[in-house]
């Protein structure tokens, strides 16, 4: 059963172009929102954010131009790890990690928690592997988990519908009150993941998205669309579950949505 639900500010990047990432002015401010949620079965973790390490050996860890173009905030209590212990709790009372995707603004945190079962997409997991083209290169840094020892790796074998969405049924650990939902395109393994709160859902849908004015679909971010379409493993696949999350916000108000990078979602919730 989960009991309470933490929204982390676990890394903030300012690039230049803030139409890039549907905001305005000269500079995004691109935050990574992830949460923390209170179980029976201990901490679970929702996307990790910036660990440690990315912030003190930013250029070994991400890469010269992430370094430099990136903007990061450096500032080490924006780190999951910083916030589980302001709350009170030790690290090691982590016991899972569910990730949407491994780009290295979502997974970096993975290596601070060393005893956390880490799921994801196996086809996700792969991609990592397998370095072949200049936007898994840019995206996934393996420095930050390639050590990591324990890992769950999920595919949507047996699925039946959540809403007008697909999710894998293979966590009856969480009692079915936790559940990986397929969102792919931006990555060839992303993932949201629903979280029953009470009577209602929350679904983190990390990348998916960028902003929340994507959501009523009335909205012209061409420049917003541009960069999603660039950074795509399948636009196709990307635009198809956009337009899924756009009904299920429209039509299923029991259903809140985020993602991972929408300050203003965040400040919802904080």
């Amino acid at each position: 059963m989960i009991h309470n639900i933490h929204h982390l500010h676990c890394g903030t990047m300012c690039p230049v172009c803030g139409p890039l990432f549907g905001q305005k002015g000269l500079h995004a401010q691109v935050i990574c929102h992830c949460l923390l949620l209170e179980t029976e079965r201990g901490l679970v973790l929702i996307d990790t954010g910036l660990g440690i390490q990315d912030h003190l050996q930013t250029k070994a860890r991400l890469g010269s131009m992430i370094a430099r173009f990136g903007k990061i905030e450096n500032n080490l209590e924006l780190t999951a790890i910083a916030q589980i212990q302001k709350l009170g709790f030790s690290p090691k009372d982590v016991q899972h990690i569910f990730v949407s995707h491994l780009d290295f603004d979502h997974a970096g945190g993975i290596s601070d928690f060393p005893q956390a079962t880490v799921h994801v997409l196996s086809s996700e997991y792969n991609a990592t592997q397998n370095l072949n083209n200049y936007k898994r290169k840019a995206r996934y840094k393996v420095k930050q988990f390639q050590q990591h020892r324990y890992w769950n790796f999920s595919e949507p074998i047996a699925d039946e519908n959540w809403f007008n969405l697909k999710h894998i049924q293979n966590f009856d650990l969480f009692e079915n009150e936790l559940l990986m939902v397929p969102l792919l395109g931006h990555t060839a393994g992303h993932s949201g993941i629903a979280i029953r709160n009470q009577e209602n859902w929350l679904l983190f849908c990390g990348d998916a998205y960028y902003s929340h004015l994507q959501l009523d679909g009335q909205h012209q971010l061409r420049a917003l669309n541009q960069l999603e379409q660039f950074f795509a493993e399948d636009n196709q696949a990307r635009i198809e579950n956009l337009k899924r999350l756009q009904t299920l916000s429209q039509t299923h108000p029991e259903v809140q949505l985020i993602c991972a990078h929408d300050p203003i979602e965040l400040a919802r919730y904080t």
